[in-house]
This record gives C-alpha cells, sequence and structure tokens, in this order.
C-alpha cells in the first residue's frame, strides 16, 4: 500500500508542477505580447463648457518594431478608443499613427513617439478603453479609462505635465495652445540633467459673474516632506484662463514627488493632486581604450585640433569626459548615434589590429590610421618596385576611394619587413605626401596608375 500511496502523491506532485510550469508560461507569453508604453488621459472644457477628454500617449521606439520599406525604417501603431455597448465594445475612435526614422539606430535609443487623440465626453458613459497594437510584432497595450466629465462648477482642469514649452503660432501640433507648444510627457519622468524645469499647463474656469483676484497654491512633497508649498494670486480675467507654471528640477533629488494644485475664488476651492518622476542620470562616459592617451590619439584621426592645449594638465575623469564629448561630436557629425560611430570605430580598430600589426598595434600604423578613418578601400592595387641599383624589390599597395571619400593612398614596405609606410596622398587634407616620394616610387612608375 505505501508503495501505491507514494505513487498517487508523486502524480499529484506531477500534476502541480505541470500546472505551475504552465501558469508560468502563459505569464511569460502575456508579457512578451505585450506593448510597454505610458499614458495621461487629461480633461479640460471647451468654450462651450463641454468636457474635452486628452488622451496622451508616449511609445519608446525601442519597444517598437520597425521594418525596413521606402528609404527609411517605419513602425506601425493602430490605436483605438472604445466604450461598452451591452457585451461588447463599440470604437469610438481610431488611428493608425506611421513612425518613421531614417536612422535605424533610433530604434535602440531612448527616443519616444508622442501623440495625442482627443474628443468630448458624453455624460452616459463613465467608462472607456484604450488600445493600442504594434502591428509589426502584434504587441498590445490596453487601459481603461475614466469616462467622468468634469463637473460644471469644477474651476481647475486636469494637470498637465510638460518636458518642455516653446513659442509656436505656426504648427498644427495637437500639443499647441494659443502661441505656445506644450511638449506633453506622458510617462511623468523627467531627467534634471537635460530639463531645467517641470512645466505644468492647467486651466482655470470661473463663472463670468466672478472678477478679481483668486489664491493658488502650488504644494509638492517628496517622502512626506515638503518640498514646495508657494502661494500666489492670478488674476481672473476671462472665463477660461490658461495657467503655465514652472518647477525648478535643480534642486529635486532623484524620486517620487507628490503635488496638490490648488485654487480659492471667494468661497470656492478646488484641489487637483498629480505626481511626477525626478531621475538623475550619470553623465555617460565614451571610450574604447583603457589609456586616455590612446583614445586621444585615436580621436586625432579624425580631427587635427581634438586634442586642447592643456591637455596635460587635465586628470583622468576630466580626459575621459573631454574625449567622450569628441565621441558625441563625431556620431552627431555622421548623423548618428554616438553608441553607434563607436561600433564602426571599434570594429575598424579590431581588423587594423588583425591585419596590420608590425612590433606595434596595427590601429597604429599608417594603414590602420587610413582604415580607421575611411573604412575598407574601393580599390586595391599590390604591386612591386624594382630598385635596380640594390637589385631588390619592395612591395606597395594603392588604396583608392571613390565614393563620400575620393583620396588615393600609395604605401610602401620601405623596410621589406611588412611594416607598410603612407609616402604620397592626394585628396585627404589631414594626410600629406613625402617630399621624396618619387625616390621610393622610382623613375620608372607608371603615374597614371594613380589616377
Amino acid at each position: 500500500m505505501a508503495n501505491i500511496h507514494y505513487g498517487i502523491k508523486m502524480k499529484n506532485t506531477i500534476k502541480c508542477l505541470l500546472t505551475i510550469a504552465l501558469l508560468l508560461l502563459s505569464v511569460t507569453l502575456a508579457a512578451q505580447n505585450k506593448l510597454n508604453m505610458s499614458l495621461r488621459d487629461l480633461r479640460f472644457k471647451d468654450a462651450s463648457g463641454n468636457t474635452l477628454l486628452h488622451i496622451d500617449y508616449q511609445i519608446p521606439y525601442r519597444n517598437l518594431v520597425f521594418v525596413a520599406q521606402e528609404g527609411g525604417f517605419f513602425a506601425k501603431v493602430e490605436v483605438s478608443v472604445s466604450i461598452p455597448k451591452g457585451d461588447s465594445l463599440l470604437v469610438i475612435k481610431d488611428l493608425l499613427d506611421n513612425v518613421g526614422i531614417t536612422n535605424k539606430n533610433d530604434a535602440s535609443s531612448a527616443k519616444s513617439h508622442i501623440n495625442r487623440v482627443s474628443f468630448l465626453l458624453d455624460e452616459s458613459v463613465d467608462r472607456l478603453y484604450f488600445k493600442a497594437e504594434d502591428l509589426n510584432s502584434g504587441r498590445i497595450f490596453s487601459w481603461p479609462i475614466n469616462g467622468q466629465p468634469l463637473a460644471e462648477d469644477e474651476l481647475l482642469s486636469d494637470v498637465q505635465l510638460c518636458s518642455e514649452v516653446t513659442i509656436d503660432s505656426t504648427s498644427v501640433s495637437k500639443f499647441r495652445k494659443g502661441n505656445l507648444l506644450y511638449k506633453s510627457e506622458p510617462s511623468l519622468i523627467f531627467d534634471k540633467n537635460s530639463l531645467e524645469n517641470v512645466h505644468l499647463y492647467v486651466e482655470a474656469y470661473v463663472p463670468q459673474e466672478v472678477n478679481g483676484v483668486g489664491m493658488m497654491n502650488l504644494y509638492i512633497e517628496k517622502d512626506s516632506l515638503i518640498v514646495k508649498d508657494d502661494y500666489f494670486d492670478i488674476n481672473i480675467d476671462a472665463p477660461q484662463k490658461a495657467l503655465h507654471l514652472q518647477i525648478p528640477t535643480g534642486k529635486l533629488e532623484a524620486g517620487s514627488y507628490q503635488g496638490v494644485l490648488s485654487l480659492q475664488i471667494g468661497d470656492s476651492l478646488q484641489e487637483k493632486e498629480f505626481e511626477f518622476f525626478i531621475t538623475e542620470k550619470a553623465e555617460p562616459l565614451y571610450f574604447l581604450m583603457p589609456d586616455p592617451e590612446d583614445e586621444l590619439q585615436l580621436l586625432r584621426y579624425f580631427s587635427s585640433g581634438a586634442s586642447p592645449v592643456d591637455w596635460s594638465r587635465y586628470d583622468e575623469a576630466t580626459k575621459k569626459r573631454y574625449l567622450s564629448s569628441l565621441w558625441k561630436r563625431l556620431g552627431t557629425g555622421a548623423g548618428m548615434s554616438t553608441e553607434a560611430i563607436m561600433a564602426i570605430v571599434e570594429e575598424r580598430v579590431e581588423y587594423a589590429n588583425s591585419y596590420f600589426r608590425h612590433f606595434k598595434e596595427g590601429w597604429k600604423t599608417d594603414m590602420g590610421r587610413i582604415y580607421i578613418r575611411n573604412g575598407e578601400a574601393d580599390e586595391v592595387e599590390k604591386d612591386s618596385i624594382q630598385e635596380l641599383t640594390r637589385y631588390v624589390s619592395k612591395d606597395y599597395q594603392i588604396w583608392k576611394y571613390r565614393g563620400r571619400v575620393r583620396a588615393v593612398y600609395v604605401f610602401v614596405d620601405v623596410q621589406m619587413n611588412g611594416n607598410y609606410q603612407l609616402i604620397y596622398v592626394r585628396g585627404d587634407e589631414m594626410e600629406s605626401s613625402r617630399p621624396d616620394y618619387l625616390r621610393f616610387l622610382g623613375d620608372d612608375f607608371d603615374m597614371s596608375k594613380l589616377e
């Protein structure tokens, strides 16, 4: 009997483990099928007092799948807003976002796609459902939204948090208010290293018979400690008044912040809660070489003015920050991200070390320098030069570039030991020919080979 009982226990255990495994698999598959994005719903009133709902959404490029087509890379996101209708959902708003980029490296960058869908709220609907699907991957994001309109006597709209506010009186952007463009930040995440302020946009609604001055309070706390508690007057000079407030980020530490914006007009008091997050990303440092001196030599291949006059006075941290700025500048000049240009240079350095090494690292040789700067030549000719006086022959190579770079380089194995030296160049202002290059080529060298 004991053996039978043990067998039953084992079967039950196996069934339990299989059930757990299936649950874990379903959770994993669900996570893999989810489109990660941020969403923020905001309610305002139009001139007639109707509630206008803005749904701002933000999708990081790295969460989308881009497909190459028509000279670029495109992601397609199908967006819809639905309301309950019996046992099903009725789509009341839909659109297709075509997200295009020209540099495929942007697909893995920190950039985002931000858009807005807007419509008037109906009092008969208290719940809406937002859905977004990346058509290239099949990943889906869905979220319920409060459909309750603003009350007739509400004094304030919802609080819109923005990363930037710029003057713009000509565009047709959905985020423009009057002559100002408010860049909404649905993620509610603000990096203090790149943003001086968190911008708040809110509208005040007051009865026409009310005029004079209202009292507003901006209260912010972090970890139950008061960070900001400012009171100020606002002039009530219109039934609808747009208000733009700023929260300086300079003294804010990284973390989560909770805020309350309140407006008191006479005996009426209205409060609106909001939250945001401050990040303080460490300044990224970019370098390929362990030694800053080597890194500077490498970067001088691309810019003769890369070395500052007081370089020798810099400590190692300052040198790395300076070198990082050169990498950023190099990437910007090439129309690429810093990481992308560094990956290309790193690959060329590895190739140079593999094929051009001679008693020193290949990237430090003449051939290595030209290869790292320009990449593989479009045409390479290899031959030998006969020195009749010494009855010896020396190998040489001619590298020709025909594309964006149009240059010709001649390398000669001067010492006949495999160390090719650059003796002639045309079309490259950063290099110069040896004054006596003809001595190495010989009187009978066919100069038409350099055309």
